[in-house]
């Protein structure tokens, strides 16, 4: 898990396990649809997790290259992990180390058996779904959040996080 954890935070980025793998890079959701993979290898039994909360971190919502999208929520994509020591675990390897150390939430020293943080701080109910349909689920989630033309914010703001997020890895090298 620390391994995927630890692949930088890439977007855009399809959201399938191998192209995480191939890139040593992805999204909240192609860098948990590895670690389903991963966790189902060794028979442990996972599912998608949906949840909503603001796009921008708490801490970067008055950039002025964020100011567009800071309002705006994001369908943020984890893990429920059902581990049979501990129950069901809310699992998220989105924040690699660098991004974690600017202040963004992620949980990097994790026990096993308590829920990590969450890259958004969610403000709702999530939803464990199953896989097969994930992709539409998570579309019709979307279209319930984004009004017309928010979408296009919603990407134009992940693009400039992206940009800062790439800088910060720089500067920390």
């Amino acid at each position: 898990m620390r391994e995927i954890q630890c692949v930088p935070y890439l977007w855009p980025a399809p959201p399938d396990a191998a192209s995480a793998r191939r890139a040593r890079a992805g999204t909240c959701a192609s860098k948990h649809a590895w670690l389903a993979e991963e966790l189902d290898a060794i028979g442990i039994v996972s599912l998608p997790l949906l949840v909503v909360g603001p796009l921008v971190p708490r801490q970067l919502a008055d950039a002025p290259d964020l100011r567009d999208g800071a309002a705006l929520l994001e369908v943020h994509e984890c893990l429920t992990v059902l581990t049979p020591w501990a129950g069901p675990l809310r699992v998220d390897v989105t924040w690699d180390p660098p991004l974690a150390a600017h202040g963004l939430p992620a949980t990097l020293e994790w026990d096993g058996s308590s829920d990590m943080r969450t890259a958004v701080d969610a403000t709702g109910p999530g939803w464990s779904l199953p896989r097969a349909g994930l992709r539409d689920a998570k579309e019709a989630l979307r279209a319930r959040l984004y009004a017309p033309g928010e979408r296009a914010r919603r990407d134009r703001t992940l693009a400039a996080l992206a940009t800062r997020f790439s800088a910060w890895r720089t500067a920390t090298r």
